[in-house]
């Protein structure tokens, strides 16, 4: 079986999924990362460095540069295959004047895709490419939990998907959106983005994982840890928090079947 996973940033998918790729890739299924915003414009970076009120937001840009390298050595270490889309992050997309489409935190996680934003256009083209190329039985997208504008757009492209091909669709709860305390202002939870993806006949699977390999697996992201969770302590608490919120006896990652 071919197993595809459709991550938005660099981290997404062993944030939410890296227990389930660990038991796939541990059962000898094949498996790709598909991550699309992997691009970064040094030259956009002042513009957030100088701008009050984006949370962390320099954080994230001070070490985007390593991310690529830290995805590769998680791939590498699972036996996945990572292919990297090279769209830029939507912190650095620009409009026609030049001027960026997401200003702030508030933009950002409002859930709007700027009516100028190519990213659709450009990560549709890449998933039709995908799958002509590798042809997965199965496909993981992001339920789009913290409405963050690039897993939004990732998470429209399952409509252009459902009921082209004989695969099956699963959605993942974004870690750590899911944990319902993100983004600051107006946090978002799993009920809200249920509600968003309506549209769709859902049913529940759990898995069962281990989750000090996840704990790894993230680990991975060195330069995502501080800007997320301040350290290797907040990150096992908030996946104890999160787990034990789906199943108190076992732990788990929960995918919605959609197709």
């Amino acid at each position: 079986m071919m197993y595809l996973f459709l991550s938005p940033h660099l981290d997404d998918v062993a944030l939410s999924a890296g227990g389930l790729i660990h038991k796939l890739v541990s059962e000898n299924q094949k498996v790709v990362v598909l991550t699309f915003f992997t691009e970064y414009d040094k030259n956009l970076t002042s513009h957030y460095l100088h701008s009050a009120h984006n949370d962390n937001m320099n954080s994230f840009i001070k070490f985007y540069s390593k991310r690529v390298n830290e995805d590769i050595a998680f791939c590498n270490k699972l036996s996945a295959i990572p292919i990297h889309g090279k769209i830029l992050d939507c912190i650095y997309r620009t409009d026609q004047y030049g001027e960026p489409m997401y200003k702030n935190s508030a933009v950002i996680y409002s859930g709007l895709v700027h009516k100028s934003d190519y990213a659709f256009d450009m990560a549709q083209d890449l998933i039709d490419k995908t799958l002509l190329n590798y042809q997965p039985d199965y496909i993981y997208a992001p339920l789009g939990i913290g409405r963050h504008v690039d897993h939004i757009i990732i998470n429209n492209l399952v409509h252009s998907i459902k009921g082209s091909r004989k695969l099956k669709i699963l959605l993942y709860e974004d870690f750590p959106y899911v944990l319902g305390e993100y983004p600051i202002i107006n946090p978002d939870g799993l009920e809200h983005a249920l509600l968003r993806n309506n549209k769709f006949d859902k049913r529940a699977i759990l898995v069962d994982i281990d989750l000090k390999e996840k704990m790894q697996n993230i680990l991975f992201y060195e330069s995502q840890l501080e800007p997320l969770f301040g350290n290797e302590s907040n990150l096992l608490i908030s996946l104890g928090k999160y787990h034990h919120s789906i199943n108190k006896t076992k732990i788990q990652e929960r995918f919605w079947l959609i197709q």
